[in-house]
């Protein structure tokens, strides 16, 4: 007889589970896109793109202005980026500045 009050918890918490879910469709229409695309969006983007976008957002551009600018102005910033990228990805911020006295 557990077995049956556990699927009968189970099937109350699914049907609890899609009418909140009901209820944000409105929300998912105004805005046109819900949350949970919004999360996956981001969990799927690698960590160097996320380094990226924040840089990007950092300089207040996007990828569109970015592309819109002049090669010169453009592979700067795309110097900036890859120096900064090769930083944090291997982890030189954690080491950069910290004196260490190793003599005991």
């Amino acid at each position: 007889m557990q077995i049956g009050s556990y699927l009968t918890e189970v099937s109350r918490v699914v049907a609890k589970f899609a009418v909140k879910t009901e209820k944000t469709e409105p929300e998912k229409e105004a805005s046109g896109v819900s949350a949970t695309d919004a999360f996956l969006k981001e969990a799927r983007k690698s960590p160097a793109q996320r380094i990226r976008d924040q840089l990007l957002a950092r300089m207040k551009l996007d990828e569109q202005s970015l592309a819109e600018m002049p090669p010169e102005k453009r592979a700067a910033i795309e110097k900036q980026i890859a120096e900064e990228l090769k930083r944090q990805l291997t982890g030189e911020q954690d080491r950069r500045g910290a004196a260490v006295d190793l003599t005991a």
